[in-house]
């Protein structure tokens, strides 16, 4: 039973995670606009995009449940 609430919580993380990684890609988006692709920003903001969307990738399958070895 602990198992499943666990998976759950990792579940809620990943959505956590893909949704930050979209609200940080409109905010890149906005920086690439205004400050330019050159900006020290707009380059740190596309790397948390990233990393936020390969979190919650890795969170999402972390929260499938395991398939049987036979």
């Amino acid at each position: 039973m602990m198992r499943n609430g666990v998976r759950r919580l990792v579940l809620g993380l990943a959505i956590a995670c893909f949704v930050g990684a979209m609200v940080v890609l409109g905010i890149s988006l906005w920086a690439l606009v205004n400050l330019g692709g050159g900006h020290v920003a707009t380059a740190s903001l596309f790397a948390t995009t990233v990393f936020l969307g390969c979190c919650g990738g890795v969170l999402y399958v972390m929260s499938l449940p395991r398939r049987p070895l036979s």
